[in-house]
């Protein structure tokens, strides 16, 4: 019973990830490229347009490409809020970028990653410094998925993008007009078919994303709901 709650809670972080993009070499990106991005962000709050794919109805997109281009334009805001569903769980989300700063707040439990800082909680305990081995499934599982911004924060998850997309429509979020980006992702080894909206600034306002896992069925979405304004992440202990 405690193995399958295990990889229950599992799955659901999993799914968590899908829904932003992360591909399977996500993380097992080297960690040097991080900070390489962020040099390139301190010259410009944006990628260079002739260096980031066309977004126009009918259009074919490169993953990688689109990717790099989403993390760099999402590292230049203020701060932002959003929610999620995964298996039908809600989530919100909060993210300063500049301070590296992520909190998630769900039924299952919530934690706090402030740059090298994590802290966890399980619905049922009080904040602790996150453990991926704890005897907890839940604490284990949420300390897993922190120790790897990858795992719970859309613009870091997009820079491990990969595969072929296309253009397939617009819409409006947030008073924004976004461009509806369809495809396959993968995942481990699993295809992911995504549906990202994307300013034409190569901001993620909203994702959705299905796959198939070991017969279940996946499904998720994720919504900006404030953008580029500042969220009061602070250390819980």
């Amino acid at each position: 019973m405690m193995r399958s709650k295990k990889w229950g809670v599992g799955l659901a972080l999993t799914a968590a990830v899908l829904l932003t993009g992360c591909s399977a070499g996500a993380e097992e990106k080297p960690a040097d490229e991080k900070p390489t991005a962020a040099a390139e962000q301190e010259e410009t709050t944006a990628p260079a347009s002739d260096d980031c794919p066309e977004l126009a109805e009918g259009a074919s997109v490169d993953g990688t490409a689109l990717g790099a281009c989403i993390t760099d334009a999402m590292a230049s805001a203020a701060g932002y809020a959003g929610t999620t569903s995964v298996l039908g769980m809600e989530s919100t989300m909060r993210y300063n970028p500049a301070d590296k700063a992520v909190e998630s707040i769900s039924p299952m439990g919530s934690l706090i990653v402030i740059g090298d800082d994590v802290w966890v909680k399980s619905s049922t305990s009080e904040w602790q410094a996150a453990d991926p081995e704890s005897s907890d499934p839940v604490i284990a599982a949420l300390s897993a998925s922190a120790a790897n911004l990858e795992g719970v924060d859309p613009a870091e998850a997009a820079g491990g993008l990969t595969g072929d997309f296309t253009v397939t429509g617009t819409g409006t979020r947030l008073d924004q007009e976004v461009f509806l980006v369809s495809g396959t992702a993968d995942m481990q080894g699993l295809p992911v078919d995504v549906v990202y909206e994307v300013t034409s600034d190569y901001v993620i306002l909203a994702s959705t994303a299905s796959a198939d896992a070991g017969g279940q069925s996946i499904e998720t979405s994720m919504e900006i709901t404030e953008w580029d304004m500042p969220q009061d992440i602070v250390a819980p202990v």
